[in-house]
Order: structure tokens, then C-alpha cells, then sequence
């Protein structure tokens, strides 16, 4: 890759994402960046022993995933090779899509009952079998569904 295509014009005094030269940004390297996170987490007074970038770009992951971005984009965001990662970020955002999407349709389909449909049972069977028993109808699932 050319040297002019990785370099990014500079505005501001200090750039988080790269390393300033010559006014232009270039990428940082997994741990220098990991270094610069940890410069900033404690500039903003959060003093927990174990913090690193590796929740921020976990977060963002996922964002990324809810958002509907591809695999080949999540790769290419998160520079990752091997498409595994980007599949579990969204096979998690699917299945809980999925889950949210059910409970509206049985919220849906219980507002759409009445309270009286489930008030209704049978009347018991009085019949009796030839050997004595008697026949017993519960009240239950006795309507099909629509």
C-alpha cells in the first residue's frame, strides 16, 4: 500500500487513533494504541486496574453487528483475516433480534385476545364409559388457533 494512501491529513494538536508526523496521522500498532488508551483512561480519572481497549473494540463490535454490517465490512473495520469473529458478533445480534421479534408477536397476539376467550370451558361430560368410569373434559387449549 502507498505511503500517501495510509497517511491522513492532520487538524488537531493530538490524535487518538494514530501517530502524528509531519502533520499527518499514520495507523498506530495494536499495543502502542493499547498504551495511548490507558494515557487517556487515566487522564479521565478512571482508575480500575484491569482496563484495556479490548472492551472499547468489543462494544463496537457489537455495535457494529446490530447495525447490520456485513462480515467482509466488520473484517475490514476490525482488521480481521479469518471471518469467525465478525460471524459470532452476528450471530449474537441475530439470535437476539430473533428473541425481541418473538416477544413482540406473542405481546401482539395476547392484546389481540379477548379476556372472555379464556373464561370459556366445556361442559363436563356426563356420559358414562360401559365399564363405569366417568368421562372427564379440562378446560384447557379446546379452541384451534386461528
Amino acid at each position: 500500500m502507498p505511503l500517501n494512501e495510509i497517511l491522513v491529513p492532520h487538524r488537531s494538536r493530538n490524535a487518538f487513533t494514530g501517530k502524528v508526523v509531519r502533520g499527518c496521522v499514520l495507523p498506530m500498532k495494536k499495543e502502542a494504541w493499547a498504551a495511548k488508551f490507558k494515557k487517556y483512561v487515566v487522564l479521565a480519572g478512571v482508575n480500575e486496574p484491569k482496563t484495556s481497549c479490548h472492551g472499547v473494540r468489543k462494544a463496537r463490535a457489537e455495535v457494529a453487528a446490530y447495525a447490520d454490517c456485513t462480515e467482509s465490512q466488520m473484517m475490514a473495520m476490525f482488521g480481521w483475516t479469518d471471518p469467525k469473529m465478525p460471524a459470532h458478533y452476528i450471530a449474537q445480534a441475530n439470535r437476539e433480534k430473533l428473541g425481541v421479534s418473538g416477544m413482540e408477536k406473542i405481546i401482539a397476539f395476547d392484546q389481540s385476545q379477548s379476556f372472555d376467550d379464556f373464561l370459556w370451558a366445556p361442559k363436563a361430560n356426563n356420559v358414562r364409559t360401559p365399564h363405569g368410569n366417568g368421562v372427564v373434559t379440562f378446560p384447557g387449549n379446546t379452541r384451534k388457533k386461528a
